[in-house]
């Protein structure tokens, strides 16, 4: 395992739509059309004129399907999992995967595969159950849609309360890293661009997420002892298909914020206004932006402020090859090789294959580009990209399929993910409710004193184990 300095945990947020199918559901007319449509296309349409141009549901109702066979969320009703994750309806109507609380690499790729495997699970039950109605659901993993809402990735981070991080050199690196670790977007004009939330940052930093679009969400919330924890949000990140841009993106925020904490800001660039820079370099990445190195005036390209940060972190501490990665991506940056990183970083994937669906066309505005991109974030196995390329080896993974499976019902070992866990399996197998948050278990029925879990580092606890063997020894009920 690869340990991480710091407890890291995921959220993601995913788009839906749905479409028409013919009665014969694998036709390849069916696979097309499937293929056409998405959350973002939805207001165009793009059906046949025997349907009307609207989906057959609407987002809110695509989303209700899904989540009705989630029966079990009457029992812990903010959606917790027995892999410590939680799963519900975020605003605007997104399913939302909060990923447990991880410390080992591997555990942060995992349960990222696992939570869009858990929601596939969910859409190709609520499928199975629309099929006879001509119509059926698509969960993609994108950033954006043609509203204007953006969302995707929101990561966080553990560090000490009372260790000084340097927001502005932080922001700084992030401005970088969102272009080397993007998801790859087809602009309003048919520009190709390196990630697709970069267009919608506004600003450096904000307690209100919702309606400010910053890198960092600076709301106080630790979800565990303020006396001894902070919680970093960050809040700008694209959401990643494949599985080694999710770990560098991880490896790269977590060895920077350990830099932060054993240097001074002063050893670090401070971009003038990482707003402008990640909006310009989302497209130029090797324009020069002004900043500040301790007293210095400096102009840095993205892939030069990235290579900064690399070249401080040890060089024996990189299990997986990622500082390669990184420096193999910059180098395509730099030298605009953009399908150089292929198998390992999502827009450098993307860019090649829409490069070969669009090959003929002026720019990436047309609709097979479009559909294209769009595909590319299919969660599903038969309609999507993802599951085929890693089966054929174009695509590198992190972790085996036995591994995701087993994370979409177990939590990591090594953090307090593993006791929430047990208690919701417990009171799933029980049928008893529960109240369950990131910092603390209750158990409801019978009614039960909380048990507070303050350190995200513990997997240990009397007195969760005392309130395992209470579980264990009630009779089992079924609710109502």
């Amino acid at each position: 395992m690869t340990r991480i300095g710091r407890v890291c945990g995921l959220e993601t947020e995913y788009g839906v739509t749905s479409v028409y199918i013919s009665s014969d559901s694998g036709s390849p007319e069916a696979r097309s059309e499937a293929r056409s449509e998405s959350r973002s296309e939805a207001r165009a349409g793009n059906r046949s004129e025997a349907h009307a141009e609207e989906p057959p549901l609407s987002v809110e109702e695509a989303v209700k399907e899904i989540f009705a066979s989630t029966e079990r969320a009457v029992r812990v009703p903010h959606g917790f999992l027995s892999n410590g994750a939680r799963l519900y309806i975020d605003i605007g109507a997104h399913p939302e995967y909060a990923g447990p609380e991880c410390l080992d690499l591997e555990d942060v790729v995992a349960q990222d595969l696992a939570g869009d495997a858990i929601i596939q699970d969910l859409v190709d039950i609520a499928n199975a159950k629309l099929l006879n109605r001509g119509m059926r659901i698509h969960a993609l993993k994108t950033n954006a849609d043609s509203w204007g809402n953006s969302f995707g990735c929101h990561e966080n981070y553990q560090y000490g309360a009372n260790t000084p991080i340097s927001i502005p050199s932080f922001v700084s690196f992030l401005a970088a890293r969102q272009i080397l670790c993007g998801s790859g977007c087809i602009d309003e004009d048919g520009r190709y661009c390196f990630s697709a939330r970069a267009r919608y940052i506004t600003e450096t930093a904000s307690a209100d997420p919702t309606h400010h679009k910053a890198f960092i969400n600076t709301k106080e919330e630790p979800h565990a002892d303020a006396s001894l924890w902070r919680r970093l949000h960050v809040t700008c990140a694209d959401s990643a298909m494949l599985p080694v841009t999710v770990a560098l993106r991880t490896f790269l925020a977590d060895r920077f914020l350990s830099l932060l904490e054993g240097s001074a800001a002063g050893d670090f660039i401070v971009l003038d206004d990482p707003v402008a820079a990640v909006k310009i370099w989302n497209y130029e990445p090797n324009a020069r932006m002004r900043g500040q190195r301790g007293e210095a005036a400096v102009e840095v390209s993205c892939p030069e402020l990235m290579r900064q940060s690399l070249d401080l972190f040890p060089a024996d501490d990189d299990e997986f090859g990622l500082r390669d990665v990184a420096e193999r991506g910059l180098a395509a940056l730099s030298e605009g090789n953009l399908a150089a990183v292929s198998s390992e970083l999502d827009w450098s994937l993307k860019y090649q294959l829409i490069s070969h669906v669009a090959a003929g066309e002026t720019d990436f505005g047309g609709a097979r580009a479009r559909r294209a991109d769009l595909v590319f974030h299919d969660l599903s196995k038969q309609y999507g990209l993802r599951e085929r390329l890693l089966t054929s080896g174009n695509v590198k993974s992190m972790v085996d399929g036995s591994t995701i499976s087993l994370a979409k019902t177990v939590p990591p070992a090594n953090t307090r993910a593993a006791l929430r866990g047990k208690v919701v399996e417990a009171c799933d197998l029980a049928g008893r409710r529960a109240s369950i948050g990131w910092a603390y278990v209750r158990l409801d029925q019978p009614p039960s004193p909380q048990i507070d879990l303050l350190n995200p580092l513990e997997s240990e606890s009397a007195e969760v184990t005392q309130l395992l063997e209470k579980i264990e020894n009630l009779p089992n009920v079924q609710n109502k």
